[in-house]
């Protein structure tokens, strides 16, 4: 081993003597080691400063191998990585001499004290520091994700965030109450990118054009950022960071098998060069059987008539014509049961020093045979292509980023409980700028910020009926936004954010924020946080068209209305029945009022603690007849009716629905059944959330943590259409992570109590569940690791959403090796 080590070594010097022999420099190179079995260690950090001053850095690489060419000069090494105890050095180097510096590192728990986070100020603070409640997953719990690869589910347990799971991979995440059938009430940020469908804003967790294995860090801010990220971060933010090349050095290659025929394969491979350029190839290629969804046809012979269970929504039986040929739904869903996800991106960095640099990224995904939840059913998305392309500099000051991201479904996307179907062909263009400075000897820092963005967004795909009317929506928006925390003592600061959005979509909207941040003791912080946030509503909220059921023949009731009434005949025939938009939908908006603890007690317990009140109005409903009169003209009788037989058939036909409806593909005005839309409803919500990790012993930590919620209807005038939050009461997670030197493992434990549940269609009840999840990782030799994920190891049967598929046991085994 040692022999094959001062090989490379001599190498790696032979390489860097002849690239540097024009310059005058000495050269430090080495090999870094786990201390207890003397393992190479692949990405430590090896920083070289001068004066204070950072001048080079560099990573090691798989073999654990590393080399920095320097000017003569007395410089001091710092050696660190996650999980390792930090290691300091100084050496004197010569012009034209080489010095080798071995390092052996000790294990180190990492500590959420010593850990910073982002996405609470949009600007690096610590944890214990930050003016929001805000959890993170840490890398080294990312890492070993990897066995079940699903970015969802590194989220399960954290506290207050609400993860639901329908089928292989329909997550729906969520904080602090209220959630959906697609829930967008979270704004989700992947390198800065929105991943979500612009039609509407539903994050498809299985598009990503990256995989887990890539993620650097993942932190979640729960409760209203709209102060600082606008739209759409109503009642959270998750904020997601990949890689740059320099993090990860050198080439990792991983397969996944598991059950359901899961199979999964990615490689990633980074190279550096002349200290300033490098690159990062990432692709990977997946698929998953997705043996939990069936077909949903009516069968009397079978208990629920053939359904999981009762009050979810049939399939449409026979035959359907749509995607180009006629089709038979079993059909259909045995031919689209693997879901699949293709993805590979290319990342370019030229570094100007350790904290400039300039990127440039692109990439691509091609993902397909997905059943969602939807508020009118289930959904069945055949293929979806997502390319994207970015631009960034990024230094002590400033971060600029300008994108494009696109979303094309060359099949369209089928509602298998209604005779609709859907297609969409998006772009966005967004541009961003954001500045951060510090003033006052520290003691004012600041943020600011403006972004602006363009959506194109198209339905009219061929092969599918337009969902939108018009069916090319064209709209921009604008953000500017601000930041300022002064430190009135060493211990106490005052935090007060602002941004104003304009946009062509919607009201201009200003969204406050105002915070103090107490530390009485050091690692004891406590803070008070009143802000605003707003939702935008999707562009199906206001200009969908879409078929809402069979055409209802009412030439017959039409004959009868009139004789037993004496009213004339309106002449109906065959009515359609739409699901439409309503052009006057407005935003949703919360006030938030929070107080919040985190604190680290005796060194070995970490605990967070926060309560809030939200008050919430102007909700989107569902979409139900009679609720935008202004717009689409009710269709009425004046007279009384004669027959209760008759009124007893038209009350079936919900009549409330009946309007005269300006049809945009016909440009005329027709009698149809609507639905549609409205803002109603004042709602204040309460709850807590509650935390605790415990350190106890060096390589054991046992965490634990409770969200408690409930809500009551100040005010809803269309009682037809409940208000409910849509999550359960009480959720408890507890897990036990025990780390060696060669293997780790972790058992945790997630229970819902049961909740009812209404989106759209479905309304029914969600009852309570348990699950216990494995996860456990070995190493077997440098570079080499195994891992194994269960979810589900009981097999407790059950569903998390309503109108959701049961879910099983799910076992998945990954080997990757780096080098």
């Amino acid at each position: 081993m040692l022999k094959a080590q001062n090989i490379i070594l001599t190498l790696i010097l032979f390489i860097s003597t002849s690239v540097t022999k024009s310059f005058s420099q000495g050269i430090i190179t080495g090999f870094v080691a786990d201390k207890e079995n003397s393992k190479a260690l692949s990405g430590i950090r090896v920083e070289t400063k001068s004066s204070g001053r950072i001048i080079k850095g560099t990573y090691t690489k798989a073999n654990g191998l590393y080399a920095v060419s320097l000017p003569e000069g007395k410089y001091s090494l710092k050696f660190s990585g996650i999980g390792r105890k930090q290691f300091d050095t100084t050496i004197t180097i010569k012009n034209n001499e080489t010095q080798q510096v071995n390092v052996h590192l000790e294990h180190e728990t990492t500590k959420l004290e010593n850990i910073t986070v982002f996405g609470a100020a949009r600007r690096v603070q610590k944890l214990t520091e930050a003016p929001a409640a805000i959890s993170l997953v840490l890398p080294e719990d990312i890492q070993r994700g990897t066995a079940h690869g699903q970015l969802g589910k590194t989220l399960e347990q954290i506290q207050g965030v609400d993860v639901v799971q329908s089928g292989m991979n329909d997550f729906n995440i969520n904080t602090r109450g209220f959630n959906n059938s697609i829930n967008r009430r979270m704004l989700v940020l992947l390198d800065g990118r929105d991943p979500s469908t612009p039609l509407l804003n539903l994050v498809e967790w299985n598009s990503f054009q990256t995989d887990l294995a890539d993620v650097k860090s993942l932190e979640v801010v729960r409760g209203p950022g709209s102060a600082l990220y606008g739209a759409n971060a109503y009642n959270g933010v998750i904020n997601i960071t990949t890689n740059s090349p320099l993090d990860v050095l050198g080439t990792r290659v991983s397969l996944t098998y598991g059950e359901h025929g899961t199979f999964r394969a990615t490689f990633r491979h980074a190279e550096t060069y002349n200290d300033h350029w490098s690159y990062k190839i990432n692709a990977g290629y997946s698929r998953q059987n997705q043996d939990w969804v069936v077909s949903r046809q009516r069968d009397t012979t079978k208990p629920n008539d053939g359904l999981e269970y009762p009050g979810i929504a049939f399939d449409v039986s026979g035959n359907r014509q749509g995607l180009g040929y006629i089709f038979n739904i079993d059909s259909l869903i045995n031919a689209h049961r693997t879901a699949f996800n293709v993805f590979g991106t290319f990342r370019i960095d030229y570094n100007i020093n350790e904290n400039e640099r300039f990127l440039a990224e692109t990439g691509f995904s091609k993902y397909g045979n997905e059943y969602f939840v939807n508020q009118t059913g289930r959904i069945l998305i055949p293929d979806v292509q997502k390319p994207f392309a970015r631009i960034a500099y990024n230094s002590q000051h400033w971060n600029i980023q300008t994108q494009w991201t696109n979303r094309y479904t060359p099949i369209p996307q089928t509602v298998l409980n209604a005779a609709a179907s859907s297609a969409e062909y998006s772009n966005v263009f967004t541009s961003e700028a954001q500045w951060n400075d510090a003033f006052l000897e520290e003691k004012l820092k600041t943020v600011a910020g403006v972004s602006y963005e363009i959506q194109d967004v198209n339905t009219s795909v061929v092969g599918a009926l337009p969902m939108l009317a018009p069916d090319d929506q064209h709209h921009n928006f604008t953000g500017i936004y601000g930041q300022f925390e002064y430190g009135l003592a060493h211990n106490l600061q005052l935090v007060g954010a602002a941004r104003v959005d304009f946009s062509s979509y919607f009201n201009t909207q200003f969204s406050p924020k105002a915070a103090i941040v107490y530390s009485p003791i050091e690692n004891q912080t406590f803070r008070i946080t009143i802000n605003r946030s707003f939702l935008r509503p999707s562009y199906a909220d206001r200009f969908r068209r879409s078929p809402g059921g069979l055409p209802v023949n009412l030439a017959t009731i039409d004959s009868a209305i009139s004789a037993q009434t004496g009213a004339e005949k309106l002449g109906l025939g065959l009515t359609p029945v739409w699901n439409v938009g309503n052009p006057k939908v407005d935003v949703e908006t919360a006030i938030s009022y929070e107080i919040g603890y985190k604190g680290i007690l005796s060194n070995e317990v970490f605990v967070t603690a926060d309560a809030y009140i939200n008050r919430r109005k102007n909700f989107i409903s569902n979409p139900l007849g009679g609720l935008a009169p202004d717009i689409y003209k009710p269709l009425r009788y004046a007279n009384s009716y004669a027959n209760d037989s008759l009124k007893s058939r038209i009350g079936q036909l919900n009549y409330d629905r009946l309007a005269i409806y300006n049809d945009p593909v016909s440009g005329k005005l027709i009698p149809a059944f609507i639905i549609t839309p409205t803002n109603i409803g004042l709602v204040e919500e309460r709850g807590i959330e509650l935390g605790i990790n415990y350190y106890a012993m060096k390589q054991l930590l046992l965490s634990g943590n409770f969200a408690y919620l409930e809500s009551d209807v100040i005010e809803n005038s269309i009682t037809t259409n409940k208000i409910l939050p849509n999550t359960s009461p009480r959720r408890y997670n507890l897990s036990a992570q025990y780390v060696a030197s060669n293997w780790d493992a972790t058992a945790s434990f997630h229970y819902v109590e049961g909740f009812q549940w209404i989106a759209g269609l479905f309304e029914g009840y969600v009852p309570s569940y348990g699950v216990l999840n494995i996860n456990a990782n070995y190493k077997i030799m440098s570079g080499l690791n195994l891992g194994i994920n269960i979810f589900n190891a009981l097999d407790n049967k059950h569903y998390e959403i309503f109108g959701g598929t049961y879910l099983y046991r799910y076992t998945t085994g990954t080997i990757s090796y780096s080098f």
